[in-house]
């Protein structure tokens, strides 16, 4: 079912991504988290186990607010170098199909910015890894602050999830002559004001909360693709 959107888009077509678990199949905190656990990254035991707790955690969201202060913690003194290796895997866990998704919807003239609640250091550089970084004019997102080329800190900007209509803002876009889409709770507060919310449902395990909230529903980025070229044909 298609809801009805609260206002028209507006042109040119502003999309909205998040990226963990949208973009990228996953979640790329935990997956760094996770590589502190695998050579070539020798951690000590503490910090080892601490990754562990942190990230399993997170995947069962018992840390919203006291998260990102052990992450940055756990990952202090880590050099830059490990980010663009985590970056070069992961991106491979983005589809040629997703890529392919990615280009589509950048030819229909869309605007394409990313707004998470996660790393902006891993997701731009994901995104280049994977060769689709261009079709994205801005990331709004938490930056890593560094000493020389190892992690010192964070510049922790979108902590919340409401944190994120801020962000839209600041983008100068209007979220309700918007699309947006995301996967999960991070996102509701912009699914709840676009214009047309886009809710990915790559398991098939949110029927409920696509129906309940009227959001349009979509099990892949080729799924995204198809309703946004409709929508932009059938404004």
């Amino acid at each position: 079912m298609t809801k009805a959107p609260k206002s028209a888009l507006a042109a040119p077509l502003n999309v909205i991504w998040d990226f963990d678990g949208t973009l990228l199949p996953y979640d790329s905190e935990q997956a760094l988290l996770r590589s502190l656990l695998r050579p070539p990254l020798q951690v000590g035991l503490h910090k080892a186990l601490l990754a562990r707790a942190l990230s399993w955690a997170d995947r069962h969201n018992l840390m919203e607010r006291s998260f990102k202060r052990w992450y940055v913690r756990c990952l202090r003194g880590l050099p830059v170098e490990a980010l663009d290796r985590l970056a070069r895997q992961v991106a491979r866990d983005i589809s040629d199909a997703d890529r392919r998704a990615i280009d589509e919807i950048r030819a229909l003239g869309a605007r394409m910015f990313v707004v998470s609640c996660g790393t902006g250091d891993l997701s731009q550089r994901i995104l280049e890894a994977a060769g689709v970084a261009a079709g994205f004019l801005a990331i709004e997102a938490n930056w890593f602050t560094f000493w020389g080329n190892r992690i010192e800190g964070m510049d922790l900007s979108i902590h919340l999830p409401a944190d994120k209509l801020a962000a839209v803002k600041g983008l100068g876009i209007s979220i309700s002559h918007a699309v947006m889409v995301g996967d999960g709770i991070t996102d509701l507060p912009l699914l709840d004001e676009a214009a047309y919310p886009i809710l990915l449902d790559r398991a098939g395990r949110k029927a409920t909360l696509i129906r309940e909230n009227g959001y349009l529903g979509a099990a892949s980025l080729p799924e995204v693709a198809r309703l946004l070229s409709n929508i932009v044909a059938n404004p």
